[in-house]
């Protein structure tokens, strides 16, 4: 069994160890299969993940067709640009390797690793995730790939994702289901107390809040003052002195989403923060973010995070209320 890791400077240390492990794991219960992982760099040598941790690398190969597996882990970046750059730069020769490789090599990759496999062409005409924070900027760039960046992990067939960070743990389980069969999998999974049950990012997303138009900025702020009163978008675009259509369309531009979905988005993560910080029945959590209806907002709620608000408090506090 043979799996490259591809990895350069900036790879997230906890999605190389993390493998690591499990592939050393895999190699205990079936040592005959060889779970001996390659791990590759361009440059081949020492990579350096963070000031503690350091791998060695061989040289990226000219032909990576021999592997049964190819796997990304995530890299830092400070922004969508930061990325960009480091696609065009970093990675630019593991994407020619990539776009080479035969359609029966399986390629998994996490978080920003997820945008060198689009960038490679691997994931257009397929279902696929990514980090949920740049979900919009990713389907904006690679409009052929089908995204739902809803979903903690997607086996398209020839390719995985994985969302943000930690999915890496559920995407090296699933490469190790997908070549060692699920009694593999439930092996590993038990000594490393992983499930890989996790189906959605949902309740770990939060809305952006820092966006560098001035007028954005100003309604956002807006916003967050006003977000226990039921004020409507025409009372913002007033404030604003924009008309309700142009506050629409540069909402729509540089958000990804409607003056009126962000602020629901908005009051959605206020109520978020309130459930986790303290006691307190939904109804008056409700009237905090300014809602009247309670059962409206719950559905609201629910359909955003995945979970009821009584769910969501039990998972991120430890609590048990009513909701």
């Amino acid at each position: 069994m043979k799996i490259a890791m591809l990895l350069e400077e900036g790879a997230t240390a906890s999605s190389v160890t993390t493998t690591l492990d499990m592939l050393r794991l895999a190699q205990r219960y079936q040592p005959e299969a060889g779970w001996q992982p390659h791990l590759y760099s361009t440059h081949g040598g020492p990579v350096r993940l963070t000031d503690a941790v350091v791998v060695e690398t061989q040289r990226l190969p000219a032909d990576l067709g021999d592997f049964d597996a190819i796997i990304l882990p995530g890299f830092f970046a400070e922004s969508l640009e930061h990325i960009v750059t480091r696609l065009h730069t970093t990675w630019r020769t593991v994407i020619d390797r990539l776009r080479r490789l035969p359609e029966t090599t399986l390629v998994a990759a996490s978080c920003y690793g997820t945008f060198v496999l689009a960038e490679a062409g691997l994931l257009d005409g397929r279902l696929a995730t990514t980090t949920w924070w740049l979900a919009h900027e990713f389907q904006q760039r690679y409009p052929h790939i089908r995204l739902d960046a809803d979903k903690t992990l997607i086996d398209s067939g020839r390719a995985v994702t994985a969302g943000a960070m930690t999915a890496h743990t559920d995407l090296s389980l699933h490469v190790l289901r997908r070549l060692g069969g699920a009694a593999l999998a439930r092996s590993v999974s038990g000594i490393m107390l992983v499930d890989g049950a996790r189906t959605s990012q949902r309740p770990f997303m939060s809305v952006q809040k820092e966006y560098a138009d001035p007028l954005i900025r100003r309604a956002i702020e807006w916003m967050t003052d006003n977000i226990a009163h039921p004020a409507s978008i025409d009372d913002l675009a007033s404030a604003m002195h924009v008309s309700y259509r142009t506050l629409n369309r540069r909402f729509l531009d540089i958000t990804g989403m409607t003056p009126l979905t962000y602020l629901q988005a908005l009051k959605i993560e206020r109520a978020k923060e309130l459930l986790e910080a303290a006691p307190g029945d939904f109804e008056a959590i409700t009237a905090k973010v300014g809602y009247e209806d309670v059962s409206s907002f719950r559905r609201l709620f629910k359909r955003s995070t995945g979970l009821s608000p009584a769910q969501y408090r039990r998972q991120f506090k430890g609590s048990t209320v009513g909701g």
